[in-house]
């Protein structure tokens, strides 16, 4: 194996864009024909404000990914690093590569001068939170619903 870390090339964004719908389906457990749509209208929001795709590589092989953004704190207006997708390929799970990617990730936003870094988590998804408490994240705020 010869793993990297880099910005995502045109043909791994294609690529990215291509699995949005799965991933937005397996992070937020909603069921939507336009599940990828609406992925791929995030990441271009994002995008416009300067968020990148950061991607673990082998070779020319795309294992997974992790898109670099930032946010403001709304108490603070303090700006922070933001985590907006964290995304393995199903055929490499269970390899550690989702903590490799979110320590990159994490160095990435050190070099870049921020000492704070949040994401957001769907409650569903018991394996995304375990891995991120491993790494030190912990609950900051509560996003609660009733459907009336």
């Amino acid at each position: 194996m010869n793993l990297t870390f880099q910005r995502a090339t045109e043909s791994q964004q294609a690529e990215i864009y291509a699995l949005a719908g799965t991933n937005r389906e397996e992070a937020t457990a909603h069921v939507s024909p336009d599940n990828q749509e609406k992925m791929i209208e995030a990441y271009e929001h994002s995008a416009k404000f300067g968020a990148y795709f950061l991607c673990l590589v082998d070779g020319d092989t795309l294992i997974g990914w992790t898109q670099i953004d930032k946010a403001f704190d709304y108490l603070t207006g303090e700006e922070v690093g933001w985590i907006n997708d964290l995304y393995v390929k199903p055929t490499y799970r269970g390899r550690g590569y989702s903590k490799q990617l979110m320590r990159e990730a994490l160095n990435t936003f050190k070099q870049m001068g921020y000492t704070d870094v949040r994401l957001n988590v769907y409650a569903h998804n018991q394996t995304a939170m375990h891995l991120y408490e491993q790494i030190g994240f912990t609950d900051v705020s509560k996003f609660m619903k009733i459907t009336l």
